[in-house]
């Protein structure tokens, strides 16, 4: 059982670049003494190798593990007996790629479908879900303007911040 009150959850990832456009990263949850190693890469098309899934297929995967997490979670809390549980999420961005110049992104949105089979009533499960959306951490991050801070060290020298408009 998770313990009571407010505390950090804090997770850390140091990633390398180790192929034409492959990454490979370990994560940390010291709190929990827990570490698991990923990689990431591209399709031949974006200079990558095909290596490995390409980072937002783990974005996708993160928001969908969250949300069956987070309302099976929710459902044990409320003493609610899921038969079935399916979620399907679908994530859509835009790349603008302008003649001269870089590349940019858009967020266009998230749809999650969820099919849960139970006997509890249609409003037992309306509360579940709602539960389940603030108990995630993934939904939380994209429903929030969140902290995003990007510090560049180059050479030894200090560190400088360096971080984009994103509209």
């Amino acid at each position: 059982m998770a313990r009571q009150g407010s505390y950090p959850l804090v997770f850390e990832a140091r990633a390398q670049a180790v192929g034409k456009m492959r990454n490979e990263i370990a994560v940390d949850w010291r709190a929990m003494n827990q570490s698991w190693e990923f990689a990431t890469d591209e399709a031949p098309n974006l200079g990558g190798e095909d290596t490995a899934p390409p980072p937002l297929a783990f974005f996708i995967t993160a928001l969908a593990g969250c949300a069956m997490t987070n309302i099976r979670m929710m459902a044990r809390q409320k003493g609610i007996k899921i038969d079935a549980l399916n979620v399907d999420v679908r994530a859509e961005w835009t790349r603008e790629v302008p003649e001269v110049g870089t590349h940019r992104a858009d967020t266009r949105g998230f749809d999650l479908d969820i099919r849960i089979e139970s006997a509890a009533p249609t409003e037992a499960l309306v509360d579940l879900m709602l539960a389940s959306q603030i108990g995630c951490f993934v939904e939380h991050s994209l429903g929030v303007v969140a902290r995003l801070n990007h510090r560049l060290q180059h050479g030894g020298a200090d560190w400088i911040a360096v971080d984009a408009t994103l509209t």
